[in-house]
């Protein structure tokens, strides 16, 4: 829906949304009542969306000490989640006084309307703010606890749907019991992948569990693991099936969609695109095809990239050599969680699954 002289928009539902790499925060005109005002910044009015804080959790780990016990695993997923609570205590109290002492002036300022000049509420609903709980790892979760994959057994993919569930009826449960808002996601982990399998890893009483379900290059890393932490395993990212999986894209997709209901606080589905050039209106057909008729809500094609640093020449795919001038000067890029970044600043867990992800030609 077009809003004239406003930035603002909506989509067919009514809808105003905003997305980060994979976060989502949503209103509508029956969860607001200045919905309408908000939309075209009415006295100064106007949409605060944002998490305070996300805490990340290690799902791997649960199963490792559940050994197998479903019960136990979800109480130790719940026990994380309260670990969860008290760091999101600390943060907001550390909030408060940062607030009460007047240090945040540009989240606190409040908005002019635009026509009257009168001002609005605050910039930031600190107190509309949600608290975020992201999972990593879901896929290695089940592997340990049912000895499959998500996609290789019915029973370990209806293990991870009643565990997101499980986990997202406690949320609730802890929002209503602690007065905050708290959000289940998928965590963008650029980072924490790596870090929770190398510190399993490191762990004498996890190591050996993780080695059976750690995903990338587990031999050099168990090689170079008392020398550097910057290690190429990881576990995969939140409720994902593992990126190298070789699976049609529609399998994929009916794999990972189920989740998007459940995860309330975000979620994405990647379409890691080959080298040839993608026909637009097959790209298009595609998007239209899984927004009709799956659960996805947020999903991103992504083609890699090399720039020639020597002639500027951009190719598709990761190329050794710049096709136009010869030079091994070049830089790639592709997609980190939401973002297209230069692969050289990736850690090597996530250069590990660059090279590990499967791409498709074919959309068909």
């Amino acid at each position: 829906m077009d809003v004239s002289e406003t930035h603002n928009f909506s989509n067919a539902m009514g809808i105003v949304t905003g997305n980060c790499c994979a976060y989502q925060f949503a209103a509508t005109f029956e969860s607001d009542a200045d919905f309408d005002e908000k939309l075209r910044f009415r006295g100064g009015k106007h949409f605060s969306m944002g998490s305070w804080q996300v805490v990340s959790l290690n799902c791997p780990r649960a199963a490792y000490l559940a050994r197998g016990d479903d019960d136990l695993l979800f109480e130790y997923l719940r026990g994380l989640m309260d670990t969860a609570v008290d760091i999101f205590k600390v943060k907001r109290e550390w909030m408060n006084q940062v607030i009460s002492n007047r240090r945040m002036p540009f989240a606190t300022q409040r908005p002019k309307d635009p026509q009257t000049g009168e001002r609005g509420t605050v910039a930031v609903d600190l107190e509309g703010l949600v608290y975020t709980i992201g999972v990593v790892g879901v896929n290695e979760m089940v592997q340990f606890h049912t000895g499959s994959q998500m996609h290789q057994s019915k029973e370990a993919w209806k293990l991870a749907v009643r565990a997101m569930t499980e986990m997202e009826i406690y949320a609730k449960d802890l929002s209503r019991r602690h007065g905050m808002t708290i959000a289940l996601a998928r965590t963008p982990a650029e980072t924490v992948v790596q870090r929770f399998a190398v510190s399993d890893l490191l762990s004498e009483e996890f190591r050996d569990c993780a080695k059976r379900v750690v995903k990338g290059d587990l031999d050099t890393a168990m090689k170079r693991i008392q020398t550097t932490r910057d290690l190429p395993v990881y576990y995969t990212n939140g409720t994902h099936v593992p990126p190298s999986l070789d699976v049609s894209i529609y399998e994929r997709a009916k794999l990972e969609h189920i989740f998007f209901p459940i995860v309330d606080g975000g979620n994405i589905f990647h379409i890691f695109l080959g080298e040839s050039s993608p026909d637009p209106e097959g790209l298009m057909d595609f998007a239209m095809n899984l927004a009709k008729t799956t659960q996805i809500g947020y999903f991103a094609f992504t083609r890699d990239m090399t720039v020639c640093l020597s002639c500027f020449c951009v190719s598709p795919g990761l190329l050794e050599d710049c096709p136009r001038c010869g030079s091994d000067h070049l830089e790639h890029l592709s997609r980190v969680t939401g973002y297209l970044q230069s692969v050289s600043g990736w850690n090597e867990a996530k250069k590990q699954e660059l090279k590990d992800r499967n791409r498709y030609s074919d959309l068909g």
